[in-house]
Order: structure tokens, then sequence, then C-alpha cells
């Protein structure tokens, strides 16, 4: 057999080089033997990040000539948010920081440095519905995650620890603002239900990051942190109704404390019954069954987020939505059809939305309405209220399997405060203004508090959770 001369053949971008030996056999026939050799090609994160820099340019250049992009328009200030929100996202990115604190930051600079105003009334509302479709991607992409064997057995410990450090929490917040700000105790508690939740939009990336590598999936610590921040932020919110209630005399507080298990009750049928629903719909046999699965399971989300605001019933909605996730995964995997593209693919959405999410987060934060005496008497609540929590979540998880280094990582991950904060700190402000301006000074220090506590205990839960999680995790032989 002899060996005739080889071509060489190459795709640009294929990561492949394809050679053709050509032989010629016995009989006289030549014959010709494909062969592939694949290559990594590694280039500097640099060039990924000139080249989208270049994509947004253009982008913003193309919207320029279809809209009004002017410098200093309305549409031009969302635009600079969110461009901004996801370069210092890439920029923390490549300092091994966690992108949402660069996100955060970008939005926290734009609207105190006067860059970012919209009108409450043109894109304001758009940009709050874009928070919460962001969010709701994330809750998906949580229930896609949750470990049903493990969410069973660790059943008891999710509701302690949803419930008690939020209650301890609470109590030892209005105990300190009595007697440090001279804050009546209603006032301290409402303070204490606002302070309390969980960051669901901080935890969770950082969350689903550990499970994709396998990290905490043993002992089922990433499902167990999932499954309680839900629970964590309807009971926080329906407590501050019941304060909120007893200080402005809205309706009956016995009606409004009953909110919370009507809402828990209502979120999880509804949830159920939508999970089912989707687990069967599409069918297992059609095409393009991922992008059907996610866009219905993610679709479905976003109503029942809406839906709920639109009965009045607001924590039924995040609750409803990973309910549906997790019920949806499960007749999936029992109809033998189950597969992680559907989780892939909505992690991927959520990168999209990500930057959206925390430079709006970043625009609620105004600090001039932060006095600088506050500073030192907020900065001495949040300590002791987090060594309460932290007090609170070591007893919880005593009788656990979990290590120390676990239990350490469950407390960094219960810390941060960002998304209700946002939410509903500015409540109380706005009720005062319209019913009892007496009552605008403690209002006012409720908000600078809220504030000053996403803008401490964010950063900080954040990067311990990116910096240290992997160690905390990892398996000790």
């Amino acid at each position: 057999m002899q060996s005739l001369p080889t071509s060489v053949c190459s795709r640009p971008g294929s990561g492949q080089i394809n050679y053709l030996t050509m032989t010629s056999g016995d009989d006289g026939i030549i014959k010709g033997a494909p062969t592939t050799t694949s290559w990594t090609c590694k280039i500097h994160p640099l060039f990924n990040a000139v080249t989208s820099a270049a994509c947004v340019l253009m982008a913003w250049g193309l919207m320029y000539f279809f809209f009004d992009m002017t410098p200093g328009s309305q549409l031009a200030s969302v635009v600079l948010l969110i461009s901004s929100s996801w370069a210092c996202g890439k920029i923390a990115e490549m300092l091994y920081l966690p992108p949402l604190l660069g996100m955060l930051l970008a939005g926290v600079v734009l609207r105190n440095s006067g860059h970012y105003d919209v009108e409450q009334n043109v894109f304001q509302p758009h940009i709050i519905n874009l928070r919460e479709v962001a969010l709701t991607v994330l809750l998906v992409a949580s229930g896609l995650s949750l470990d049903p064997a493990m969410l069973k057995k660790l059943s008891l410990v999710v509701t302690q620890l949803a419930i008690l450090p939020c209650i301890t929490e609470t109590i030892a917040a209005a105990v300190v603002t009595h007697y440090l700000l001279g804050l009546p105790w209603i006032w301290g508690l409402l303070l204490g239900c606002i302070l309390s939740p969980v960051s669901s939009a901080v935890i969770l990336p950082a969350l689903l990051d550990f499970k994709q590598k396998g990290l905490g999936e043993e002992k089922g610590i990433i499902t167990l942190v999932m499954a309680a921040c839900s629970f964590d932020d309807i009971f926080c919110i329906s407590a501050f109704g019941v304060c909120l209630s007893i200080i402005f005399s809205e309706g009956s507080w016995k009606t409004n404390a009953m909110r919370g298990p009507i809402e828990v009750a209502i979120g999880v049928c509804v949830g159920i019954v939508w999970g089912i629903i989707t687990g069967f719909i599409p069918h297992k046999c059609e095409t393009s069954l991922t992008l059907k699965r996610t866009y219905i399971i993610t679709a479905g989300g976003i109503l029942l987020t809406f839906g709920s605001k639109l009965i009045d019933l607001p924590g039924a909605g995040p609750l409803a939505i990973m309910t549906a996730a997790f019920v949806s995964a499960i007749c999936w995997k029992k109809n033998d059809c189950f597969s992680d593209n559907v989780e892939m693919a909505t992690n991927n959405v959520w990168d999209f939305l990500e930057p959206m999410l925390f430079a709006s987060i970043g625009t609620e934060i105004d600090l001039s309405s932060i006095r600088p005496s506050l500073i030192t008497s907020a900065s001495i609540l949040l300590i002791i209220t987090s060594l309460v929590r932290v007090a609170t979540c070591f007893f919880v998880l005593k009788d656990t399997n979990f290590n120390l280094r676990e239990k350490i990582f469950v407390n960094i991950a219960w810390l941060p405060k960002a998304t209700v904060q946002a939410a509903i700190g500015p409540i109380a402000l706005d009720m005062a203004r319209n019913r009892d301006e007496r009552l605008i000074p403690y209002a006012s220090d409720v908000l600078a508090i809220s504030v000053l506590a996403i803008l401490i205990t964010a950063p900080i839960g954040a990067i311990a959770m990116t910096l240290r999680g992997e160690y905390l995790l990892k398996k000790q032989y």
C-alpha cells in the first residue's frame, strides 16, 4: 500500500482540523480516509470583553437611529444603566468578585451621581416589571434544582430555618433600636421585619453555581437554603403587614396576621397544580421539547408573579413558582424524560436578565437619605442582629449531620439583604407622608437603615459565599 500526499481542511472557529489521507491499495484504487484532530482554543478573557463591548456600542448606535437615544433622554438613561451593569459585572468577575456586586454598585453610582434619572410614570414601571421577571426566572431555576429526597428529609429543618432566625432577629432589632435610636417598640418590630428576610436574588446565583459543581449536594445543603429562603420572605412580609396595620390602623391586625398562612397555602396548591400541568404538557415526544418546556414553565411563573399581586397576595407568587418548577421536574423524571436541558436553558435566560435585576436594585438606594450620624448606630444594629441570627441558625442546625464548615456556610448564605429591603423599605415612609406627617422621622430612619443593610450585608455575603463557598462545602476525606 502506497501513501499519497495529504490534504488539510480546516473550518474557522470549529476547533478542529480535518485531514484527508490518500492511500493507494494493491488494486490501484486510491482511497481517502478522513481523520480529525481537535484542539482547545484559549484566549484571554479581555478579548471576550472587547467583543461584547463592541456589540453593545453597535446596538446603541442602531437604537440611536430608531429611538430617542440622545444623551440625557429617558431611554439613553435606561440603556446606560443596563450596559454599565453588565460591564461592571464582568470587571468584578475578572477580579474574582461576585458579578452581582459590580452590577449593584453600578446602579448605586448612576443613581446617586445623577446619570440615571427616569420619570416614575414612563420607564420606571417597566423596569420594576423586568426586575420581577428576572427574579421569577431565578426562582424557576431554583425550583428545578431542588432535590426531592433531601427536601423530604430536611423538611423540619427548612421550616425552622425559615422562621426562627427571623423571629429572633426581629426581636433583637426592636430592642436595639428602642434603646439605641429611641424608636417606639412597634416601629422597631417593623424595622426588624424589613431586615430579617434573606435576599434570594443575592444567594441563589451562588447556590446554583455550587450545585452545578456538585458541592453541598450529598447532605442537601443547597436544597435546604433554597427552600427556606422562599418561606423566609413570606413570613417576614406577612409580619411586616401586621406591624404596618397596627401603626397606621389599616384593617384588622388579626386579618393581616392570617395573610401569611393563606399565602403559603395558596402558593403551594397553585404551584402543585401548575407543576402537574407543565409536567405533561408539552408531551415528551414533541419536537423542540426543551424550548417549549422552558417557555411554558417560565412564562407560567411570570403570570403567577403578576397574578398574585393582582389579587393582593404577593407572597403566594414566589412560592407557587418554585413549587411548580419543583413538581414539574418530578413529573419529567417519573415520565422517564427528565433532562437537565431545561435547567440549563433557564440558567441562560437568567444570565441575560441578571444585570437588569441588580442594577435596578442599586437604583433604589438613595445615599442622600442616610444621615451620617445614623451610620454608626445602624452598623451596631446590624452587627448585633447578625450575631443573634447566627446563634439561632447554629441552634437550628445542631441536630443535623452538617459539619462545622457546612454550618458556617449556611450562616453566611443567611446574611445578605437586598431584594425585600429595597421593595418594602420605602412603604412606611410613603404612608407616613400621606397619613401622618408626625411619623415621618421614624419612617425615614427605617428607610435609611434598610438602605445601609443592603450596602453592608449584600456585598459581604456575596463575596464570602463566592470566595469561601467551595472551601466550606468541599468533601472532607
